[in-house]
């Protein structure tokens, strides 16, 4: 049969797969990663809440106008059923928007951990009596005051 023989040899990109699968890693499918960028945002989102809040918070973020790769679109059923793994496909903008969003809230997160340590470190220069000039009071000021971007004061 013509052909027959190249059923027989596995193409590097089928052996570099089942390579992945056999030890465990390996690529994950756009459902897979949107199911996990999803509870990620979540917790991130609302951290504490229950399921229902997690996706209105990931729904309302995706969806906000201030928000550059806002999908206008998108439903809260279709974020609960990427929140849930249901989705038979993912499409690439949602995981662009996913990740996006993702890679946002993970640098907002470390500028109020930032802030929160130049307040204590401010706090225990000053208890242990160590002058400050001018110069180091205004660097640890911007650094305090300037980086809580979203006024919420939450440094988690």
């Amino acid at each position: 049969m013509i052909g027959s023989g190249n059923s027989e040899q596995p193409s590097e990109v089928s052996e570099f797969h089942s390579e992945a699968r056999r030890l465990g890693g390996g690529l994950m499918s756009s459902v897979a990663t949107a199911q996990s960028l999803t509870k990620e945002l979540g917790t991130i989102l609302a951290p504490g809440e229950k399921w229902k809040r997690q996706i209105s918070a990931v729904h309302r973020a995706l969806t906000s106008d201030q928000f550059e790769h806002a999908l206008s679109g998108l439903t809260w059923s279709r974020v609960k059923t990427w929140f849930y793994g249901e989705a038979r496909r993912v499409n690439y903008e949602e995981v662009v928007a996913l990740r996006e969003l993702r890679a946002i809230e993970e640098a907002r997160r470390a500028r109020l951990k930032l802030a929160a340590t130049a307040n204590i470190l401010a706090a225990h220069l000053a208890a242990e009596g160590a002058p400050l000039d001018c110069h180091q009071m205004r660097a640890l000021g911007r650094l305090a005051g300037a980086l809580d971007l979203s006024g919420s004061g939450d440094a988690r």
